[in-house]
């Protein structure tokens, strides 16, 4: 029993962090879709475990490991040509409907298996409370050494689709392994000589696989990074740099480097030192090369990508690459070497990896290292030399209030590539005819940022129109509160049947969400009341374990994705952690007595989310894995002393009893809270309420314990 409960942990874990890898990577980087994700995985999991623990139906746990070591590549592979057979351009962004939908049901087969597992591994003891825990205690450690494999191999020596197929392997060979252990030699030794095999035979066909989704291209190198998916693709003499499914940078393409890069300059002079937050090789070195006096330094966290463009001779040579974080950059950064002009070209905010550059705190953080009459200068995509719509309008609108908050003056240029312009100095007086000489004195002969269209582009009428729009809202953005996200949601659904009315009924007609505290005060209430006390309100502990658990799992994933930029690769890591920290805490909640373990759990559960409400705010981002690793410990612990609590009120006595359905029960629990709180409140309550709402639910709990004890 032992020796399964450990592989299905860890293969449902390394399944489920290797397929969250591979959706956000084929589905443009975004991360709402994690949420979507794991209401699929966890669905799916409760179906498999309600469905394992019928008397009925029987498998061995040998023949569901086997057929989900066929299922799980085959997945991969599936999620990362469904984007090409969706969408008619590569990179072209798959509505919101039909990503959400893919993600839920490509979770769905590995899911169906692990739930399974899960029922038929506790039916092989005999009392239930006692199986169950011991197959939760298992299944924990395989998870935890499942999701530590995959944040140290997975990128640095392995890829995604490779680690599946090494997964896999490894769960074979250790499930058809002797049982005494002093004879695994041999596995250990196949395992060793499978990594190797893997390491080389598997990337071709990795990257047959990303030729075939890129047929009308050639494939010049496809890696992952700790950020994402990358691929290099060229066509004629077009190199194209694709991030996570997402077209990044073209070069050339003078038209956006021009943008990019000469605007500021007709503020703050030719002679400039510049950061650059984003990548320079794609056309803003070479133009930069063409400027005399500007020193620009381009920071960017991915050291892989740096060394395959460099393999690939672009870039100019004018610009200092830094392969750094850039918060933890700017935090460092010399106070005296100050720079005129930051330049943000993070792309539109369609992911919380990106836009977290568009905040008040990241505004604030530039502050720090811009000099006294430094500006701020964001180059959007959004074209406002035509029809300006609702949902533009609100996007540009909120992002000129978050610039305001932080910078007294800001201005803003129309046209094909909206740009935005911010400094505590009054640097953006100047009349167009002065624009129009300092562009002639370049050095450089621009072809769009010059005396022909810069009048053009200034118009009088533009600019009004432009001004007018962006006071369509009173909104801005923050981390606490990321609109923006969900504002380019919005904006984008207007492409889509489904979307166009789906996404304004979420996340504008508020109305419908009140079926939640409604729904959950009516449990509670019918917990305590009810003639089945103890009973009822075992289900209730399971439902409340599973809802604070992954609301607060999916609220750590977001803070830290906006902080340091690293779920990608981190993600593995905080899984494993959390599962770790269920395993030990059912363990020892197994040995005290269950009478006087479930006040104290959830005492803990509700002090650790109310420590981590005043303080997530204020860690540095030096300390800032090591902060969540210990939090998300801390609430497993707690989560698993309730599950053992809940464990032993449902089925104390009762050795009959379907023995996935309290699992099941945690299961629907954790499904609401991997979709309710960051993917639909998040940008509609904030932050802060969504604790305060979690720490309500809590105390709930806590008192229809207290009644029904």
């Amino acid at each position: 029993m032992k020796r399964p409960a450990f592989l299905l942990g860890l293969y449902s874990i390394g399944g489920q962090v290797l397929l969250l890898r591979e959706l956000i990577s084929s589905l443009n980087g975004d991360e709402l879709f994690i949420g979507t994700a794991l209401v699929g995985w966890l669905l799916t999991v409760a179906i498999g475990a309600g469905l394992g623990g019928r008397k009925r139906l029987s498998f061995s746990p040998r023949t569901l490991f086997i057929a989900g070591s066929l299922i799980l590549p085959i997945s991969l592979v599936a999620i990362r040509i469904l984007s090409v057979l969706l969408t008619a351009i590569p990179g072209e962004i798959i509505p919101f409907s039909t990503a959400a939908l893919i993600s839920i049901l490509m979770m769905a087969p590995v899911g169906i298996i692990s739930g399974l597992l899960f029922a038929f591994v506790a039916k092989q003891g005999y009392r239930p409370s006692e199986s169950i825990i011991q197959t939760y205690l298992f299944e924990g450690f395989g998870a935890f050494v499942g999701g530590i494999l995959i944040t140290l191999l997975v990128g640095t020596f392995f890829s995604t689709f490779s680690m599946a197929i090494l997964l896999v392997i490894t769960v074979l060979a250790i499930l058809l392994s002797p049982s005494d252990w002093r004879k695994w030699w041999p596995t250990a030794i196949l395992i060793l000589i499978a990594a190797v095999i893997v390491k080389f035979a598997v990337p071709p066909v990795d990257a047959n696989i990303d030729q075939w989704k890129y047929r009308l291209y050639k494939v010049e190198t496809s890696f992952d990074t700790p950020y994402g998916h990358q691929v290099i693709l060229s066509r004629d003499s077009a190199i194209t740099l694709m991030t996570d499914n997402t077209v990044e940078a073209t070069f050339p393409d003078i038209m956006t480097a021009e943008n990019i890069l000469l605007p500021p300059l007709l503020y703050s002079g030719d002679s400039a030192r510049i950061l650059l937050i984003g990548r320079s090789e794609f056309g803003l070195a070479q133009l930069a090369d063409s400027i005399k006096g500007l020193n620009m330094t381009a920071i960017d966290p991915r050291a892989k990508l740096t060394a395959e463009i460099n393999r690939l001779n672009l870039g100019g040579s004018s610009a200092v690459r830094i392969d750094d974080e850039p918060f933890r950059f700017a935090g460092r950064a010399s106070l005296v070497n100050r720079y005129d002009i930051i330049i943000l070209n993070c792309g539109e905010p369609d992911n919380y990896l990106g836009g977290r550059f568009l905040t008040e705190r990241f505004f604030n953080v530039c502050r720090r290292v811009l000099k006294e009459k430094g500006m701020i200068f964001i180059p959007t995509h959004y074209d406002t030399d035509r029809y300006l719509s609702v949902e533009k309008k609100a996007i540009l609108s909120d992002l000129h209030n978050t610039l305001n908050r932080s910078f007294r003056f800001v201005h803003e240029w129309p046209g094909e590539m909206t740009l935005f312009f911010a400094s505590n100095d009054s640097l953006f007086e100047l009349p167009t005819d002065s624009l129009v000489t300092r562009a002639r004195q370049f050095g450089y002969s621009p072809q769009y940022i010059n005396d022909n269209y810069l009048p053009d582009r200034l118009q009088p009428e533009k600019e009004g129109r432009l001004a007018e729009a962006i006071s369509a809202s009173g909104e801005f953005n923050t981390v606490g509160r990321p609109v923006l996200i969900i504002r380019q949601a919005l904006y984008r659904a207007r492409a889509g049947s489904v979307d166009k009315w789906l996404l304004p009924f979420i996340y504008e007609n508020h109305l419908w969400l009140l079926i939640f505290p409604v729904g959950f005060i009516l449990m509670f209430f019918s917990a305590a009341t009810g003639r089945r006390k103890r009973r009822r309100v075992g289900l209730c502990l399971y439902f409340m374990a599973g809802l604070i658990s992954l609301s607060l799992e999916l609220i750590s994933f977001y803070l830290f994705q906006s902080s340091a930029g690293s779920l990608y690769s981190e993600m593995g890591a905080l899984i494993g952690v959390f599962m770790l920290g269920l395993s030990l805490g059912t363990y020892m909640a197994s040995k005290l007595d269950p009478e006087r373990l479930e006040i104290p759990s959830i005492f803990l559960i509700l002090f650790t989310t109310l420590l981590f409400l005043l303080t997530h705010d204020r860690v540095s981002i030096h300390a800032l894995l090591y902060y969540y690793l210990f939090f998300l410990f801390t609430v497993a612990l707690a989560t698993a002393a309730v599950f053992v609590a809940a464990t032993n009120r449902y089925y104390f006595g009762r050795s009959e009893s379907n023995r996935g359905l309290g699992y099941a029960f945690e299961i629907v629990g954790s499904s609401i809270g991997a979709l309710l709180p960051i993917t639909i409140l998040l940008p509609i309550i904030g932050l802060t309420w969504i604790l305060v709402s979690l720490l309500a639910v809590i105390i709930l709990t806590l008192a229809v314990s207290l009644i029904s004890s």
